[in-house]
């Protein structure tokens, strides 16, 4: 009878194991879950920041060339 009471325990035993082993592994790819969302966040933010920087500075140029035109058309006319 011990031997059937001990198989029974060890069977529990494992079966404990495992169900941890899944959970453990649940709680990791979600966690891995978690952190691909909030790298794909982080690109996002970094590309839209990007491209408002490339087009302050379109902007800024052309401001400039502008501003050069100006002062080289007052130059020639005076």
């Amino acid at each position: 009878m011990t031997g059937m009471a001990n198989a029974a325990s060890v069977t529990q035993m494992i079966q404990s194991d495992y169900q941890q082993a899944q959970t453990v592994q649940t709680e990791i790819m979600a966690d891995n879950q978690k952190q691909q969302m909030r790298r794909w966040q982080i690109q996002q933010d970094t590309q839209t920041k990007i491209f408002e920087i490339q087009q302050d500075v379109t902007v800024n140029k052309a401001k400039t060339q502008d501003k050069m035109f100006q002062k080289w058309d007052e130059y020639v006319r005076s």
